[in-house]
């Protein structure tokens, strides 16, 4: 019986890195399904980029995770397509660089419901399907340890996160399944693409490596996290020392 991988928001930034690299420590009979929201494009250009001999490996699945409807059509299709699940890792995230006067009550609702409410429900239905000793791996982000001034809304979900993880790890007790969180702080995805040289160079500045970080590193944690049967309950930093001085 193979390994079967799920992951929300999986077609770029931190969570195409995660997903290359299950594939890339995969065996043949494993599989992962990815799930996208809206980027058919973005999709494509992922599916076409993985090695051939594995591409048959990945299950691309679009699903807005914005929408509990969409998850729970998502959820139903999964179970049409999978008997179990060993590792399942809730990615999908979004955020704004609005400032808090500006915020209005249906982008900081669309915002938590995709970055908490959304996750809190499509675990609690897909727990059924996961198999003794598997592994649930939420992102949350530094912004949920340390107050950024980029995003309030985005920060207090990731907080949330966090939190949920550590609460989740009594649900999953009876299986063996460990729950644990990854916090990442400023690294080199497309959401930064638009940032100034300034900008670039004040954060590094509050960094003790003087760099972001690269999805590889943040991948190459969450695969160790994962892989970790002991780890339970952990929410784990990974941000190159930032703020320490």
């Amino acid at each position: 019986m193979g390994k079967i991988t799920v992951i929300t928001g999986g077609t770029s930034g931190i969570g195409r890195g995660i997903a290359e690299k299950i594939l890339a420590e995969s065996a043949k009979e494993d599989r992962i399904f990815v799930t996208y929201g809206h980027d058919e494009k973005k999709a494509a250009v992922f599916r076409d980029s993985l090695p051939e001999e594995k591409k048959s490996q990945v299950i691309l699945m679009k699903a807005d995770m914005s929408s509990y409807n969409e998850m729970m059509a998502f959820v139903e299709e999964l179970k049409k397509r999978a008997d179990h699940i060993d590792w399942l890792v809730s990615n999908a995230g979004i955020s704004t660089y609005a400032k808090y006067e500006d915020y209005g009550f249906e982008e900081w609702t669309r915002i938590v419901n995709t970055n908490l409410s959304v996750p809190v429900f499509m675990v609690k239905e897909l727990r059924p399907m996961m198999v003794e000793g598997g592994s649930v791996l939420f992102t949350g982000s530094y912004a949920g340890q340390q107050a950024y001034s980029s995003s309030l809304v985005y920060g207090v979900t990731k907080a949330a996160i966090h939190f949920l993880t550590k609460s989740l790890v009594k649900e999953f007790e009876p299986k063996g399944i460990t729950v644990n969180a990854i916090a990442p702080g400023f690294i080199e995805t497309p959401w930064h693409s638009a940032r100034t040289q300034e900008s670039y160079d004040r954060i590094n500045r509050k960094i003790a490596l003087h760099r972001f970080g690269t999805v590889e590193e943040v991948a190459d944690m969450a695969y160790a996290v994962l892989s970790n049967g002991y780890m339970n309950g952990s929410v784990v930093d990974i941000h190159g020392g930032y703020d320490y001085f």
